[in-house]
């Protein structure tokens, strides 16, 4: 496995691709709605990779010496093989200690769970062992129904990547 592991600045159109990369653990910003000026001024600053569906947009990138990944396609385990074409993204893993906020791509924080009664329904907190903060939005994770379908989207990408 690399020890460098990208950073990303997402644009508009590819939101399902950003929160795809957040869970699988990578730092991916995302605006809903960003002037492709301002997405540029946040790769460069930040070193981030631009992730976008706008030709131009990296053709602008591109005479800015900043990286980017022209994503094709809407099939969000297609676009990670196309960033990976490109990149070499370690293999894939659900890990929630690594996993990002979806919402706002904060790190998540192990949270014990008198910490959070109150905050997420009862049977939740009945049912469930492990919780997670995000430690900026303060969204709440743990381990659900959804968790099964989200190890199999990384096995899933695994598979393709052999």
């Amino acid at each position: 496995m690399s020890t460098y592991k990208p950073i990303f600045v997402v644009d508009s159109m590819l939101g399902n691709l950003a929160k795809k990369l957040r869970i699988l653990g990578y730092d991916s910003k995302y605006f809903s709605s960003i002037e492709d000026d301002k997405l540029i001024l946040i790769a460069k600053n930040e070193k981030r990779i631009i992730l976008t569906k706008d030709e131009q947009l990296t053709k602008n990138a591109e005479k800015q010496d900043i990286g980017f990944v022209l994503i094709r396609g809407s099939d969000e385990s297609e676009q990670i093989m196309q960033i990976n074409a490109k990149i070499k993204l370690d293999r894939f893993m659900m890990d929630t200690n690594n996993s990002r906020c979806i919402s706002c791509n904060g790190s998540l924080q192990s949270v014990e769970k008198y910490r959070i009664i109150g905050k997420i329904p009862e049977g939740v907190l009945e049912r469930e062992k492990k919780f997670w903060m995000c430690d900026s939005c303060k969204k709440i994770y743990w381990e659900g129904t959804h968790f099964e379908k989200l190890r199999e989207f990384a096995t899933k990408l695994n598979d393709m990547m052999n």
